[in-house]
């Protein structure tokens, strides 16, 4: 039982890990100069997607690529994922980190109004509170801040906007993934959607000059490597091993660690408001979360996210079953 308990702790670990590098984001965004938004994520998930091939090319995981059914759900998911990240990098240009990763954080409180119509499921009224909880939260944290001018403001607007459209593609690639799950791996899933984004921002592909390339390479290149590839990849293995139920309270990690670095290193203020307006926004997302009776998150990733121990007597250390995690295979779908 050593073992167990070992593998459960690094598991939530490499989610703290995971959820810490998705929070980065809008540190390496900044750290971007001369590039638009469209043009930032082509070459993001350039190289990420290099780095992905290469990782299963060495693991042996090519064959995995290979589409079977379900390509339109495919699509959708490359579609709603572009549209996710699209509007949460413009929305951290226009309001800042915090407010952007709260606006994003809204999509437990968008699936549970989605669900009663695509999944023919009930709101409860732990949900109907979550919902007025996270609600009162987005107007408390979308308050500006002083006097904007015109143009200022209708910016600002703009950011608030697409942080909420940011959300509720969120909450639709949530979804669209519940049709997904049982058919094609993590790793397929990971990289046939990016495939998708790849195609549908290629026109930005162009817009950016070959000195600009150059002088942000690095960092694009860190930003692909770090979070399409290992982020996502750490995220898939280590979530295995946890109940559904518990990852979505890990999830919250992201958007407190995106407050915590904004200030730290962007230099950004967090505001009295928006502090309780996170406070409001993450007990919402916790209720949703935290529910006694099946929700929506553990029936769509209960099947997915199974618990997998290693051998009786086998023990590892911490950083051994780690490891394996992260480099371990998807568990392979069993025929019904």
């Amino acid at each position: 039982m050593i073992s167990i308990a070992t593998t459960t702790r690094s598991s939530y670990f490499g989610l703290i890990v995971a959820f810490t590098i998705f929070s980065l984001s809008g540190v390496f965004l900044k750290s971007i100069n001369g590039m638009q938004v469209g043009s930032i994520i082509y070459y993001r998930l350039i190289f990420g997607l290099l780095t992905l091939l290469v990782f299963m090319a060495l693991t042996g995981k090519l064959n995995e690529l290979l589409i079977t059914s379900k390509r339109k759900y495919i699509f959708l998911m490359g579609c709603t994922n572009t549209l996710t990240i699209y509007a949460y990098f413009t929305a951290i240009q226009h309001v800042g980190v915090s407010i952007a990763a709260l606006l994003l954080y809204t999509a437990p409180a968008y699936v549970t109004i989605l669900s009663p119509i695509l999944l023919k499921e009930n709101i409860t009224i732990r949900d109907m509170m979550a919902l007025l909880l996270s609600a009162i939260g987005i107007i408390i944290a979308i308050h500006p801040v002083g006097n904007l001018s015109p143009q200022t403001n209708d910016l600002y607007v703009l950011g608030i906007t697409l942080g909420l459209l940011s959300g509720i593609s969120y909450a639709l690639s949530t979804i669209n993934y519940k049709f997904l799950r049982d058919t094609y791996t993590s790793t397929a899933l990971l990289f046939w959607p990016t495939v998708v984004s790849l195609v549908l921002l290629s026109p930005y592909a162009s817009l950016v000059s070959l000195g600009t390339l150059t002088m942000n390479i690095e960092e694009l290149m860190l930003f692909g490597m770090l979070m399409t590839t290992f982020g996502s990849l750490l995220y898939y293995r280590s979530a295995r091993h946890v109940k559904a139920q518990n990852l979505s309270v890990i999830s919250l990690v992201e958007p407190v660690a995106g407050i915590l670095f904004g200030y730290l290193i962007l230099h950004e203020q967090i505001f009295s408001y928006t502090l309780e307006g996170c406070a409001c926004i993450l007990t919402g997302v916790f209720l949703i979360s935290t529910k006694n009776n099946l929700s929506f998150g553990e029936k769509s990733t209960l099947g997915y996210f199974k618990r997998e121990y290693c051998p009786s007597g086998h023990q590892q250390s911490l950083l051994h079953t780690f490891y394996r995690t992260l480099c371990k295979g998807p568990l392979k779908n069993q025929k019904r």
